[in-house]
């Protein structure tokens, strides 16, 4: 069975709503880690992911120029805008085109789920307005007139036409570029700017609302703003714990750790029992307090099962359709993946034979008389069409759909809205795609929640194993004043000297008549000698039992030192015993004006200032303005949930400086000069550029995706992408990030930390890479390929060459692999079968391989030289020009360059245009490696991908298997036959559309001089995303700006937009070398552009005239060092003179002319720190 995302990796799916709040209430029962490949040798490995916190210094604004208004989105095409605002690897939120935070991913979530009661809102004149486009609220409401999407920054105007006031707000996550510590902050700062328009004077207050905290209150007292602890799971709370370094606040736990308490709702104890259980199984330690005699009861789940399909027959369920066969099923068909997760023997599963039959399945009509109705659920992710519903009077009330997952899992329908009704349920198979069926079983009703009841079953009768008492009773003692006390035995009075007993006071306690302590090692015991505090081993894990009340927690945490006990740790004076729930943090509001805080249970308690009754909390700014008055307000969110681990990697990086939400918007605070005057110096240097207007916002907008939900950045300092976001797919995938240029190019540390993941860490012995990274893996050659590219990239980014000192025998020992891999007669053509992004195999020679391969060859030349391998350089500088010979031979077909499979074929391409033919080209051109291929060959072949591959629409034409571009759009194919002589089988994913491969190939024109159909394509991407929502598209809706798709969203391949950057300016770039150069593919006669080195960034602009051409270098941010200036003179000139000055003065130089580039030297290198202007005049 095809998945429908089509990667190679294992994709998960979303949650949903309930999902998310049993997270929100419970955490994850699971834990992944992740296997470092193994080496061979004994050498020890350099220190990997080693991050520091920088400063941020003051800012000088440099005089501006003239910029573009960046993207704007108004009426319609505001319905499905949504800007993702967060830090590199903190989370975000969404700020919606309706003004609305209409996403929350701070929790350490994935699922785009909304926070109710969260509002920003305007009091003036006696009535409050809520700043956002909402139909049907119960206060008036000033709805969003344009959202400008110059991200980093969301610029939002209001019709405020009947107030005398105009309101913006500027939205925004500190974006500075080369300072990723300033980049990774969690939070999001709204600034408002109000401005009175009027004659009188106007009072006003802005509002910013949260809702009611879990456990905590709304916590109000916390001047000038307010601390919401959003989480259920307070400190010492039951649930998952973890213990960290009091220092460096790194989780140490050896095991995990679970507080399981008994003495609460009966279904939060039967959620938490499987937490327990799943604790003992890894090898952790469970404390249990507050136990109950009731607990070591045989225990049923009090339920109505509905139907169990465990029967011959459907019964009185009505089949229609082929999918459901006339029997229920008994588990897995042929050629489908296993499946589990079903009770007993029988159950719905619609696959059969296969994805194609389709059909409905229909209980009898019966009468919902309970709370819920649960079940058991897998199968396809398609709403509507793999899915089961409840019907009241024949509608839709409930749905739930499978996660593409062929394990069924519980869950659950709050139905109290229809007690006493009569209903139905539905399921339905009407697809017939792949992931076409849908599995179901075990359907009760419940009065507890099902899904706690489900894990209940199975966990209970473990827990029971895990505490065996032997004993004669257990009943509950309560004491009074006076009565018993509890003590110490020797044994724990060995352990826990320094606790002393009087902190400690027991009102009752469970005391086992008879008890025999069998395996069991009694730590304390009452002074009658009952026992009360217990622990044994438990097949890995280890059990501690509190026969009693919670323990004492100040001034120390006694749970603290029962787990350290248990886990036999001595040193207890550095740590720290923490939640470890995901839930487990806080969120923080603040703001730089004095407020008044309020509290409100309906939008029109907040009619009136100061409220002080009500479960939810808003902080307000009263204002006074004068007549044409303009006044600014600042609201930052922080927030700060430190307990998560993906594939092994434990907790999130900026926990290390920020352990409180309070603490970030503290920082945030004292330095929101500088923050917003970097990031808006950014924005605007960035908007100064005059490229074109669709072209600029596809190379800013997609910065989105390193600072969304597709990346993660741990505690331990490793840096983790997705392909897209939400798990689809993990991690680091080296074929897919070979595209992306974003992030490296913007903050180069990003892009080492990448590569040492590469080189240092998952690199197999023998120098194969491992295409993902959360599991051992094989190379993808592109993806081996690129690994090479990008480490000459950043060292090209590199301030000096420790980072390739670092690297280099590694990079090496990659390149060895790679020719021996898909080259042993090294004549520089591949051969044999090559895994690559399309998750297939090609064969033989082609250029979509070999020209990466070419590039690789080239880029380990280059690291061979400066390392003083001179051998290894020659070698690979042989192997690349017999490549560049031999492929070319082969392969040109006088219109484009085609492929040769080999012997077995794989899924192949053969004669067709294929838009990655030239891929290590696009990439050579920004590494300054030349030509791979004879110049107006490269030339005629993307002119031949332009003319068959570019589509102005879809009408006519099947994108398959998956569809990313609507009938009515257009876009770049993947590959074509225009000639025909398509194979079968195909490479995979020639019929669709990537926005990645548009960009990459666009670049690759503008390199080339194709200016209009670089600019045309690009255009026509970005058309695609203009915030008008298109439903029908995989991984969609699709038309978020914010939010390009592929196989998940957000997808990191779109990245490969800044490369229209380097393309449009002709960056010529080596950072330790002190070489930097333009030679602009857009407007050479005139332009402007952002530019970015490995220490510093600014604005370059290029006038041309008859007779001469000027040069001017903006450094606004950082420092360069300079040894040579290259730039591109015009065809057929000669030059006369250059001159150059720095700062105001004249400095020495030389100029060399090669071809129609000038190399302008200086005779003593130069050291510049920013804000300095470079200008040069070249005279012909």
């Amino acid at each position: 069975m095809r998945r429908e995302c089509g990667c190679s990796g294992n994709c998960g799916g979303d949650l949903n709503r309930r999902e998310f709040l049993q997270i929100l209430l419970v955490g994850a029962a699971g834990t992944m880690f992740a296997c470092a490949l193994p080496s061979d040798d004994e050498e020890e490995k350099p220190a990997v992911w080693q991050v520091s916190r920088s400063e941020l210094p003051p800012v000088r604004l440099p005089r501006i120029g003239v910029t573009q208004t960046p993207r704007t989105y108004r009426g319609q095409n505001l319905e499905y805008v949504l800007m993702p605002i967060g830090g590199i690897g903190t989370g975000t939120v969404w700020l919606d085109g309706q003004g609305r935070l209409a996403v929350w991913q701070v929790f350490n979530n994935l699922t785009e789920e909304s926070l109710p009661h969260v509002h920003f809102a305007l009091r003036t004149g006696g009535d409050l307005y809520l700043l956002e486009s909402l139909d049907g609220a119960e206060v008036p409401t000033l709805p969003v007139v344009s959202f400008e999407g110059g991200y980093p920054i969301a610029r939002l105007h209001y019709d405020t036409a009947t107030l005398p006031v105009e309101l913006t707000l500027e939205a925004f996550n500190p974006l500075i570029p080369l300072d990723t510590f300033h980049s990774s902050l969690p939070c999001a700062i709204f600034r408002w700017t109000v401005h009175n328009r009027s004659k009188q004077a106007v009072e006003l207050s802005l509002l910013f609302t949260l809702p009611q905290s879990g456990q905590w209150g709304n916590a109000l007292e916390a001047t000038p703003g307010f601390e919401r602890y959003l989480s259920s799971v307070p400190m010492l709370a039951p649930g998952a714990h973890t213990l960290r370094d009091r220092h460096t606040k790194q989780d140490i736990s050896p095991a995990p750790l679970y507080h399981l308490l008994l003495q609460q709702p009966e279904s939060r104890v039967l959620r938490m029992a499987a937490e327990a259980v799943s604790t003992l199984e890894r090898g952790g330690v469970v404390l249990i307090t507050r136990p109950t005699s009731r607990f070591w009861q045989e225990w049923k789940p009090n339920w109505e099962v509905l139907e169990d399909f465990e029967g011959d027959s459907y019964g009185n369920w009505t089949v229609e359709g082929t999918a459901f066969g006339d029997r229920p099923h008994t588990g897995t068909s042929p050629g489908q993946q296993p499946v589990s997760g079903f009770w007993g023997k029988g159950l719905v599963n619609t696959y059969l034979p296969n994805d194609e039959p389709q059909g409905t399945l229909t209980s009898p009509p019966f009468l919902i008389r309970k709370r819920y109705i649960g079940f058991l659920i897998g199968g396809g992710n398609h709403p509507g069409e793999t899915c089961i519903n409840l019907l009241v009077d024949g509608k839709v009330v409930r749905t739930a759909t499978g996660r593409n997952n062929e394990r069924l899992e519980p869950h659950e329908w709050e139905v109290s809205e229809f007690l006493g009704k009569r209903a139905q349920i539905q399921i339905v198979d009407r697809h017939s795609g792949g992931w076409g069926h849908i599995n179901i079983d075990h359907i009760v009703l419940s009065d507890a929640s099902p899904v706690a009841l489900f894990s209940a079953v199975e966990a209970i009768p473990k827990l029971h194993d895990a505490l065996p008492l032997k004993a004669k009773a257990i009943r509950e003692v309560n004491l009074m004043e006076g009565d018993l006390t509890p003590r110490w035995t020797p044994q724990g009075k060995q352990m826990f000297a320094d606790l002393d007993m009087k902190d400690w006071r027991v009102r009752y306690y469970l005391r086992l008549e008879g008890f025999e302590p069998g395996d069991w090692q009694v730590w304390a015991q009452m002074s009658n000698g009952d026992p009360l505090i217990l622990m044994r081993q438990h097949g890995r894990g280890k059990v501690i039992l509190v026969l009693s009340s919670s323990l004492p927690e100040l001034p120390t945490s006694w749970s603290e030192r029962m787990f350290v006990a248990a886990l036999g740790l001595q040193d207890t004076q550095n740590l720290l015993l923490q939640p470890a729930h995901p839930r487990a943090g806080s969120i923080a509001v603040k703001t730089d004006a004095p407020p008044v805080h309020s509290r409100w249970n309906t939008l029109s308690d907040l009619r009136k200032s100061g409220n002080r009754t009500g479960q939810h909390g808003a902080i307000e700014v009263p204002l006074k303005l004068k007549p044409k008055q303009t006044r600014t307000v600042h609201f930052v969110l922080g927030w700060s949930y430190p307990n998560v681990e993906r594939f092994g990697h434990r907790g999130n990086l900026y926990y290390r400086w920020f352990q409180t939400a309070q603490q970030v918007a503290d920082y945030a605070l004292r330095n929101l000069d500088r923050l917003w005057g970097w990031t808006r110096l950014y924005h605007q240097t960035m908007y100064e550029s005059n490229l074109p207007p669709l072209m600029l916002d596809a190379i800013t907008s997609q910065a989105v995706i390193l600072r969304g939900p597709t990346c993660f950045w741990s505690g331990d300092g490793y840096f983790g992408g997705f392909e897209g976001s939400y798990g689809c797919c993990p991690l680091n995938c080296t074929h897919v990030w070979n595209y992306a240029q974003t992030h490296a190019r913007l903050f180069p540390e990003i892009g080492r930390n990448m590569r040492e993941s590469d080189l240092l860490v998952y690199l197999h012995p023998n120098g194969e890479t491992s295409h993902r990274q959360h599991a051992p893996h094989n190379a993808f050659i592109d993806g081996q390929c690129a690994t090479i590219c990008a480490a000459y990239r950043e060292h090209l980014t590199s301030p000096d060459d420790n980072f390739l000192r670092k690297v280099w025998s590694r990079v090496k020992l990659a390149t060895d692999w790679l020719i021996s891999a898909i080259d042993s007669d090294e004549d520089g053509v591949p051969s044999g079968h090559q895994w690559n992004t399309y998750d297939c195999a090609v064969s033989g020679a082609t250029t979509f391989i070999g020209s990466q391969y070419l590039c690789a060859l080239a880029a380990a030349e280059q690291m061979a030289l400066r390392m003083g391998d001179n051998a290894s350089a020659r070698r690979y500088r042989r192997i690349r020009l017999a490549g560049t010979r031999n492929q070319d031979a082969q392969l040109w077909n006088g219109e484009y360059y085609i492929q040769k499979p080999g012997t077995p074929p794989a899924h192949d391409y053969n004669t067709g245009c294929h838009s990655d033919q030239l891929l290590g080209q696009w990439w050579a051109h920004q590494l300054g490696l030349g030509y791979l291929y004879p110049r107006e060959k490269v030339r005629q072949a993307l002119q031949a991908i332009y003319r068959y591959n570019f589509r102005r629409n879809m009408y006519g034409h099947r994108q398959i298997p998956r569809r990313y571009v609507l009938d009515d759009e257009g876009g770049l194919l993947m590959c074509t036959w225009p000639h025909g002589g398509r194979p079968d089988p195909f490479i995979i994913y020639a019929d669709e559309v990537w926005t990645g491969i548009e960009y990459a190939t666009a670049g690759l024109m503008l390199w080339e001089g194709m200016v209009n159909e670089a600019v045309e394509i690009v255009n026509t991407t970005r058309g695609r995303y203009d915030g008008r929502r298109r439903d029908g598209l995989d991984s969609g809706p699709g038309g978020n700006p914010f939010n390009e798709l592929e196989c998940g969203k957000f997808y990191a391949r779109a990245m490969s937009s800044f490369g229209l950057l380097l393309a449009a300016q002709g960056l010529i770039l080596d950072t330790p070398a002190g070489v930097l150069g333009f030679a602009p593919r857009w407007q050479p006669e005139d332009h402007r552009s952002f530019f970015i080195t490995g220490t510093g960034w600014g604005l370059f602009a290029q006038k041309r005239g008859r007779n001469e051409q000027r040069e001017q270098i903006d450094l606004r941010y950082g420092s360069l060092r300079l040894r040579k200036l290259v730039f591109q003179l015009p065809e057929g000139v000669t030059l006369r003179s250059a001159s150059v000055r720095i700062g105001g003065r004249t400095v020495q130089t030389s100029a060399q002319v090669e071809g129609n580039l000038v190399t302008v030297r200086f005779v003593q290198e130069q050291h510049l720190e920013a804000p300095t202007r470079v200008t040069v005049r070249l005279s012909f």
